[in-house]
């Protein structure tokens, strides 16, 4: 952990470029940042994403690991950076001597992420932990898959809120990914009422279009574990469905 990352964990404070002191929110725990650190640790990636800055802290332990490769880039995308945030994610990676492999992007997602198409750029991770919509973040997922080599991985943040696991579910059924790892995904069982409908979902055609598909098809039977708050997706190939592909989700 490099020393900007360890003064913020332990005085849960961030500081501005005036050094102005505030106080420290909205951020991934040391864990879910060594958490991102071992993904990269085994993809080895060159070029990296992330949708919100915020005050940088996920774009710190992105960045530390990033680092040790040659030529590395990390492009991140906040339209409230300047604003809301302050530009302290910005000042923290400065201080933090990253400046150099950043390439800032102060517009909303969806429309940087087309321009990056579009200049033909190639991702290799992903770190998606913007607006936590359905639609914002499925459009996220969409446009970051387009950029997204076969073999990377795309991490989605906050994914125990409902909007972001339904997300998740499309993913998986609809989508050739797997999971890849998940994070903080202890009591991963499923409840009682939901085991018993599952086997009788397996059992009978009829109760299989009546119940909803998180019944007939849980989480955890799709590798989502119930109360993972981060979980990584691997891409295992290109999209190739037909124009009027669709599994209930």
């Amino acid at each position: 952990m490099n020393c900007v990352l360890e003064e913020i964990f332990r005085t849960g404070q961030v500081k501005n470029a005036d050094g102005e002191l505030l106080k420290l929110h909205s951020h991934v725990s040391p864990e879910q940042g060594e958490f991102l650190q071992e993904i990269m640790s085994e993809l080895k990636p060159k070029v990296t994403l992330e949708v919100g800055l915020a005050y940088g802290i996920s774009a710190l332990f992105i960045c530390d690991a990033l680092e040790k490769t040659v030529n590395s880039r990390h492009i991140t995308i906040d339209p409230y950076q300047l604003t809301y945030w302050k530009g302290i994610g910005l000042h923290n990676l400065k201080q933090a001597g990253y400046e150099q492999i950043i390439e800032f992007h102060n517009q909303p997602s969806h429309l940087v992420l087309p321009q990056l198409e579009m200049q033909a750029n190639k991702i290799d991770f992903a770190f998606i932990d913007g607006q936590h919509t359905f639609d914002h973040t499925l459009i996220d997922f969409f446009l970051i898959d387009r950029l997204l080599r076969v073999g990377g991985v795309v991490a989605i943040d906050d994914t125990t809120l409902p909007s972001v696991r339904k997300v998740s579910r499309f993913i998986i059924i609809n989508r050739s990914y797997s999971v890849f790892r998940c994070f903080n995904d202890t009591d991963s069982k499923l409840s009682l009422n939901r085991q018993i409908l599952w086997h009788a979902a397996q059992i009978s055609k009829p109760i299989q279009r009546i119940l909803k598909p998180e019944y007939t098809m849980p989480d955890i039977k799709l590798e989502l574990m119930p109360r993972s708050r981060c979980i990584a997706f691997k891409k295992e190939a290109e999209d190739t469905r037909k124009w009027n592909f669709h599994r209930e989700f």
